[in-house]
């Protein structure tokens, strides 16, 4: 069904590429691209809110920063996905404000910039190159695999490629030596300026990019002279403007270095080329080569691509070769030189870092990458055309439309159907979370409900329910393998999936119910709604305080579960009570709630921690007055260690400060800053707590 829709499209091609008259008088010439164009918006629009199979974390958080914008969250950079540049999510508000709060206005963002950049790259490819080139490369963006991922993804990234194709556009229209009036050119210097700009203000990428456009110059100025000699003042001009208009940007960043973090990513690699170490980087770069053409090394991030799969498939990996070949060939040719400047600086993330996450940081050579095979092709059958008087004229129009037929087909089959239904992409869309969220939305619950997932941490698992749900305040959020939350107290329904079986001594109270099941091939293959019975939890918390934590939460009972012997595990037990969310600690990014940490310490004679564990699996951003917390802190014993009894300890810290929070005496004062807890018992069954 999605393929029968190519054949419209391959018919305007196929009559450009014959150029037969018969074809090119029945149909007019902006048809093809047209048909093109629409080919591309349907292949993004097909299940939209289905394919992906569900929503990943940093699409989310992407919904959730656009959802703050309309909340009044008004911000520079946002710290969420390791801190995200402003463009895409303030067009996601504007989408969601239009189209409603919904995953199919979040993700139609990029599916309409795609589009665009379909668009945009036929009109500069037909303009530096000619129709033949400019039809093949706005098919090959429009069916190819990794476009039409990038365009159904709801990431900033995908952004880049239309902002990118609109700077250079800009650009190439300020070479024009055919338009010499001054103030248009002017004009086009402003727009050059300002589209540049926008891509720094999408991605990371952009960063490196725009150096294509002063590196150009720098070749015209040394292969032509004259062109440069009337162009250079107005490409100036423009990255100038970019600079003014990026720098309350970079002066951001330096004043708040939590909000963009993903530089990191570049430490070791620059670190290896500062110290003389090539090695690692010219494995880096093969790899990244080898991902655009060879099976294996093509980007492994399960969420963007199939494991390993490279962006052509076999018959467009000889074009792009060919392409790639002939534009080295051509080099004095300025088109073709700006073509190479273009791929080889768009992919330079990537060659630095290899090709894992590739298919997001290449994207600023998306078009460039589509043209290379484009032009391989032309290359390749212009002997049938010019040279061999035998071929039938429809010859090469014949194996464009075999060749491109196969390459939808390839990325249809393998996006839709391949990629879309594997079990571990299913579960990286979190999908048991998302049918236990419809489920929700069946049931219709008037009392707040506690979900059991892997990552119930705020910038994860909850970010896909308010982008779902648009709603947070009726939901608790825990790992039951080691925490439960009883909302103001009470007993409640839990979904808990299959992923995060409750800790065995929490099964006792609770009292399993409808279990909905998923696919068996799927990782988290089913759910269950439990009632959580809070009873015992109530009659602890009923116990006057052990510790009062800065009158934000109050510890009720501490328990060692098990006696355990050296080299073995012991288990703490804590209830606490929730008096007071806000004061539990600061609010810090990069979702700007509170993020304390619990601690549980063993003491040796001398009051030294020989073992430890920080762990919240109940994250204090989602408590509210009255919550009964419970939390199981599972304490790795050395092996080494003598049998006996050991002092405990306990307390809560700020986990981005490290800050601890004080305890509280009866008069309100400061006595601390953590508090005993029964003695554990080492190799001894008959007593193991005070």
């Amino acid at each position: 069904m999605i393929l029968a829709a190519t054949v419209p499209c391959f018919d305007g091609v196929l009559g450009l590429l014959y150029n037969a008259p018969l074809v090119m008088n029945r149909y007019p010439k902006w048809l093809p691209i047209l048909l093109i164009v629409l080919l591309a918006f349907g292949l993004r629009l097909y299940a939209l809110t289905h394919i992906p199979p569900g929503l990943t974390h940093d699409e989310a958080n992407h919904g959730r920063e656009a959802i703050g914008i309309l909340n009044g969250v008004w911000l520079f950079i946002f710290p969420l996905n390791y801190g995200s540049e402003p463009v895409y999510s303030y067009t996601a508000a504007a989408s969601m404000w239009l189209l409603g709060q919904t995953l199919f206005a979040l993700r139609f963002v990029n599916v309409l910039f795609s589009v665009l950049a379909v668009g945009v790259g036929y009109l500069w490819v037909r303009r530096r190159f000619n129709e033949t080139t400019a039809l093949v490369t706005a098919v090959l963006l429009s069916i190819t695999f990794w476009p039409l991922a990038s365009a159904r993804e709801a990431l900033r990234a995908g952004m880049l490629p239309f902002f990118m194709g609109t700077a250079v556009w800009f650009f190439w229209l300020l070479l024009d030596q055919r338009d010499r009036q001054s103030r248009r050119r002017w004009g086009v210097a402003l727009a050059f300026g300002i589209s540049v700009a926008i891509t720094l203000h999408i991605y990371l990428a952009a960063r490196v990019a725009w150096l294509i456009f002063p590196l150009f110059l720098a070749y015209l100025a040394w292969q032509q002279r004259e062109s440069f000699r009337q162009s250079w003042r107005y490409g100036l001009a423009g990255l100038l403007l970019t600079g003014v208009l990026v720098t309350p940007l970079f002066v951001y960043l330096a004043q708040n270095p939590y909000a963009l973090t993903r530089l990191s990513m570049l430490d070791g690699p620059l670190e290896n080329l500062r110290n003389g170490n090539l090695l690692p980087l010219w494995q880096n770069a093969t790899s990244a080569l080898l991902a655009f053409i060879w099976p294996g090394y093509g980007d492994q991030f399960l969420a963007y691509n199939i494991p390993g799969r490279p962006v052509f498939d076999a018959v467009s990996a000889v074009f792009f070769v060919l392409g790639l070949g002939v534009s080295l060939w051509r080099w004095k040719r300025p088109s073709y030189t700006f073509l190479l400047l273009w791929f080889g600086v768009g992919i330079l993330p990537s060659l630095i870092t290899g090709p894992t996450a590739n298919t997001t940081r290449n994207l600023a050579a998306l078009i460039p990458i589509f043209v290379l095979p484009a032009i391989g092709f032309e290359t390749a059958v212009q002997p049938l055309k010019a040279n061999i008087k035998t071929a039938p004229r429809w010859l090469p129009a014949a194996l464009a439309t075999v060749w491109l037929l196969f390459a939808g087909w390839r990325s249809a089959t393998d996006y839709f159907i391949t990629w879309a239904n594997d079990p571990d992409v299913r579960g990286a869309y979190q999908v048991n979370l998302i049918a236990a969220l419809d489920y929700l939305a069946d049931q219709n619950p008037t009392e707040p409900v506690l979900l059991s997932t892997v990552y119930p941490g705020p910038a994860h698992d909850p970010s896909i329910n308010l982008v779902l749900t648009g709603e947070e305040a009726n939901k608790r959020w825990a790992d039951a393998r080691w925490a439960l939350v009883a909302p103001g107290g009470h007993s409640s329904r839990s979904l808990i999936p299959a992923s995060t079986p409750p800790h065995p001594f929490f099964a006792r109270w609770l009292e399993p119910g409808q279990t909905v099941s998923l696919r068996p091939t799927d990782l988290d293959p089913n759910f269950t709604d439990f009632w959580l019975d809070a009873s015992q939890m109530q009659a602890w918390a009923q116990a006057p305080g052990l510790a009062n934590f800065n009158n934000a939460l109050t510890l009720h009972h501490a328990e060692w579960l098990n006696p355990v012997n050296p080299g073995e595990t012991a288990e703490l037990l804590l209830i606490w009570r929730v008096t007071n969310p806000e004061n539990v600690g600061p609010i810090v990014p990069p979702v700007f709630t509170t993020d304390v940490v619990m601690f549980t310490q063993l003491l040796d004679a001398s009051g030294v921690p020989f073992a430890q564990r920080d762990a919240l699996d109940a994250p204090s951003w989602g408590w509210q007055a009255g919550d009964l917390v419970a939390q199981i802190h599972a304490i790795a014993i050395p092996a080494e260690t003598a049998p006996g009894r050991y002092q405990a300890i306990v307390g809560i810290y700020d986990r981005l400060s490290g800050d601890r929070l004080p305890i509280l005496g009866d008069d309100g004062e400061v006595v601390g800053d953590f508090t005993a807890v029964p003695t554990l018992q080492l190799g001894d069954s008959a007593s193991f707590a005070d």
